[in-house]
Formats: structure tokens, C-alpha cells, sequence
């Protein structure tokens, strides 16, 4: 029972950082910085830092706030 919960968690911090890799690519080819896109949607670029390492479960609106400031679509975050 334990060791199938650390598994999920494992699981779901794989998925988190995957998402991330993915924000902080695409913001990287768009040549924008973290700070770039906080100004834009009032995010400190400490919180966006966590979400880009996986560190923070981002919820679906920030997804799109993040999107829009990278002229993005938010379903290019979850090709992997």
C-alpha cells in the first residue's frame, strides 16, 4: 500500500516536471525571459521558476495566462 502511494507521487512529480521542461522550452524558442512573462501576467518570476521545475502544481487558469503571454496554446505543454 505504501510503497503504491510513493509510486503515484512519483508519478505525478514525473508529470509536474514534464510540463514544466515543456513551459520553459517554448519560452526559451520565443526568446522571452521568466520576467517577460510575469510582467505580462503578474506572476513573480519565482513562481514561475517553480512551475517550469515541476516544483508547484500550476492550476489550468495560470496554464492559460502563461499561454497567452507566449502565444501558445496550453496543449502544447502536455506533448511529451
Amino acid at each position: 500500500m505504501i510503497l503504491s502511494l510513493i509510486m503515484v507521487k512519483n508519478k505525478e512529480k514525473q508529470f509536474l516536471h514534464k510540463v514544466g521542461k515543456n513551459i520553459a522550452r517554448l519560452r526559451k524558442e520565443k526568446g522571452l525571459t521568466q520576467l517577460d512573462i510575469g510582467i505580462q501576467i503578474d506572476m513573480e518570476k519565482s513562481n514561475l521558476s517553480s512551475i517550469e521545475n515541476g516544483r508547484q502544481n500550476v492550476t489550468s487558469l495560470t496554464l492559460r495566462k502563461i499561454a497567452g503571454a507566449m502565444d501558445a496554446q496550453v496543449k502544447d505543454f502536455f506533448e511529451f
